[in-house]
């Protein structure tokens, strides 16, 4: 259970101390409410969940987990209210879903601990089958099975943590000119076996075409990936968003420079697992992938 602020976060382990004390603290009459946007998401949606608390109360402490998010990190907002950001999985479908959260507030001088929930009535979503078939040594990376889960492990450790506070501004861009090619969550089939559904987005366009931040944001990876990404770039927006830009011909950032939205980070290319030359944009809540689109269509408030 995490609750950040502008300042510090919350530790975990202070935050589930403190929940676990209050077991034997009277929940009082007067109650906060929990609120998502969308009211009606789909997979691949990034869902806003804001803790709204009752009068005179102050938001200490929220505990949730919601679908595979087993953590959700909450920022307090100017205003006392506190909001997440959770992707919500392209692998589930609509139907009546039920986000619940864990609040401490405390109100003159008394902390009480309180369960809220809501009802969160989601819509399905449909995505195509694609089949690849590759040979030779890029068939052979599939098999590598070490290799990639570590690579994973690798890129995922560079998204535990995010920045407190947002650093993107305004409306989100496509990141690069070009055709889509491969869209978010479609299904893939390399070969005749089962790949998974696509984590992103891609964008086929020539060797060299630029590549600019979709938003601004920090650097937190910059790095030639043997096994699958080949050169990345991985962008932390705060508030728990990231970006992530795959097979790129060359980058221009380096961990740790701040970037502005539209800033070039880098080229379309070819290296790592691809067919051709083209940019995988990804978007991702925590390290849940969700549609990148639609922080184009939509964009995200905090």
């Amino acid at each position: 259970m995490k609750f950040h602020t502008h300042s510090s976060p919350f530790s975990s382990s202070r935050s589930l101390a403190l929940l676990g004390a209050l077991s034997t603290v009277t929940v009082s009459a007067s109650a906060a409410t929990l609120k998502v946007s969308p009211a009606a998401p789909q997979p691949g949606d990034v869902v806003t969940v804001t803790v709204y608390p009752a009068a005179g109360e102050r938001l200490v402490a929220v505990g949730m987990s919601a679908w595979d998010t087993a953590t959700v990190p909450f920022f307090r907002r100017p205003d006392g209210l506190v909001r997440a950001f959770v992707g919500f999985p392209f692998d589930r479908s609509g139907g009546a879903h039920t986000l619940r959260a864990r609040v401490q507030v405390q109100k003159n001088g008394t902390t009480t601990e309180q369960i809220v929930s809501t009802r969160v009535p989601a819509r399905d979503r449909y995505y195509p089958t694609q089949r690849f078939s590759m040979g030779g040594k890029m068939a052979a990376t599939m098999s590598r099975t070490a290799a990639l889960r570590s690579e994973k492990l690798y890129v995922q450790s560079k998204m535990k943590t995010s920045y407190s506070a947002p650093l993107w501004s305004g409306n989100w861009i496509v990141p690069s000119a070009g055709s889509a090619s491969s869209a978010y969550g479609r299904k893939r089939y390399i070969n005749g076996k089962w790949w998974g559904q696509h984590n992103g987005s891609d964008i086929k366009a020539p060797t060299g075409t630029p590549v600019y931040a979709t938003n601004g944001g920090r650097v937190v990876l910059s790095e030639h990936l043997t096994a699958l990404r080949g050169n990345c770039v991985v962008i932390d927006h705060g508030c728990n968003i990231f970006s992530l830009y795959l097979h790129l011909s060359r980058r221009n950032v380096k961990v740790g420079d701040r970037v502005a939205r539209g800033q070039k980070i880098g080229a379309v290319g070819a290296t790592g697992f691809v067919t051709g030359p083209h940019l995988h944009w990804e978007m991702r809540v925590g390290w849940e992938p969700v549609d990148p689109y639609q922080f184009v269509r939509r964009g995200v408030q905090f």
